[in-house]
């Protein structure tokens, strides 16, 4: 009984978080009017994601510790998102012109092969919230990982991918989920995932475990 009454506190914990985290989301892109605050919204929710399924090192306020991830991630995070915003513009507008040009026998097979690409880019793009999140990298790295990622470890990512989709066809279902958990439930079902498999290398023993982000990869990392 004990035991259960303890799993129901610590799943409300967990949900109450995820519903704070989502308002500083909703307040983050409101910040940056949009256009120039989703993004860095996204990436603090990653962040503070992330320290809350390593393992803290210190008592940390939620509003003072996305706050500071939405400050620092700012620039890079802005451009990691219209990085891949660009790669599905382009992506889309490929689609659209094979879907309208006659181009006979070849049609079918291009729009097959636009298919396969869009399944690999929505991998890339669900893992590079929680590889930006663990990895200090530039922007072009980053992309690079993610499509790495996806090519070598193709079985992991598409679990990653199916957990984020099976949350947003629930979110379509149950729409008054959306205003409650937004952004942050994909982000921590995605990251709790990735991180459960052990492809994210642990942090040097040097460093706070929460704090630091891994710069070289490792044995545990490898086509990550």
């Amino acid at each position: 009984m004990n035991a259960l009454l303890g799993w129901h506190t610590r799943l409300g914990e967990v949900g109450l978080r995820l519903f704070l985290l989502h308002l500083l989301w909703l307040g983050g892109t409101l910040a940056g009017g949009v256009v120039l605050g989703v993004f860095p919204a996204t990436a603090a929710v990653y962040t503070v994601v992330r320290r809350d399924l390593m393992g803290r090192d210190e008592p940390s306020r939620l509003r003072e510790e996305f706050a500071t991830a939405w400050r620092r991630e700012f620039r890079a995070a802005n451009a990691l998102g219209y990085a891949f915003l660009a790669l599905w513009a382009l992506l889309l507008l490929d689609r659209h012109v094979v879907a309208t040009v006659d181009l006979g026998a070849a049609g079918p097979a291009l729009a097959g092969l636009f298919w396969l690409l869009a399944v690999f880019l929505f991998g890339m793009s669900v893992a590079a919230g929680p590889l930006a999140a663990h990895f200090a990298e530039s922007v072009p790295k980053l992309v690079v990982r993610s499509a790495l990622f996806v090519l070598a470890r193709p079985l992991v990512a598409g679990l990653n991918a199916v957990a984020v989709a099976v949350v947003l066809c629930v979110y379509y279902v149950v729409p008054g989920l959306v205003p409650v958990f937004g952004i942050a439930a994909p982000a921590c079902l995605s990251f709790a995932y990735l991180w459960s498999t052990g492809l994210l290398p642990r942090p040097k023993e040097d460093q706070p475990a929460a704090m630091r982000r891994t710069t070289t990869p490792t044995s545990h990392s490898e086509g990550a």
